[in-house]
């Protein structure tokens, strides 16, 4: 059950980015990428939102994995997301494939952020988990 709910937590959104290669910034430049933070039935969730890109990791202690997608938000904050790269950590045996897609809804409010409504296939043991309060990472 738990190696069922941490597959369904990476496959997310929730949380792997696989933007194309960037030109190097300034160091001073303000990053345009905001990381947030949950932790629930000691699953360590992390999503960093960039420009149209989510990164996604799950992991239980060395086991998880991490998920890169592109993504798509629409007028009422529901973020469509479809996995562009997978990688594996650990022993972690359903890691989502490349082209998995999901949606959910963010609405974020200063240093606090609330993930509903996620959907797709095979997502529904992962709600539990996946779906709450998460807080910006400092």
């Amino acid at each position: 059950m738990l190696v069922r709910l941490l597959t369904v937590g990476i496959t997310l959104s929730l949380v792997a980015l696989a933007a194309p290669a960037q030109d190097k910034k300034d160091p001073k430049e303000k990053s345009d990428k905001t990381a947030w933070v949950r932790e629930d039935s000691g699953v360590d969730l992390t999503m960093e939102f960039g420009k149209n890109t989510l990164k996604l990791s799950a992991f239980n202690g060395d086991n998880g994995c991490i998920l890169t997608c592109k993504t798509k938000t629409d007028k009422d904050g529901v973020i469509s997301a479809t996995v562009t790269e997978a990688v594996e950590k650990g022993n972690f045996p359903a890691t989502p494939k490349v082209g998995f897609e999901f949606s959910f809804k963010w609405n974020a409010k200063d240093d606090t952020a609330m993930l509903s409504d996620l959907k797709g296939e095979g997502l529904e043991d992962a709600r539990g988990i996946i779906e709450g309060d998460y807080k910006k990472k400092k």
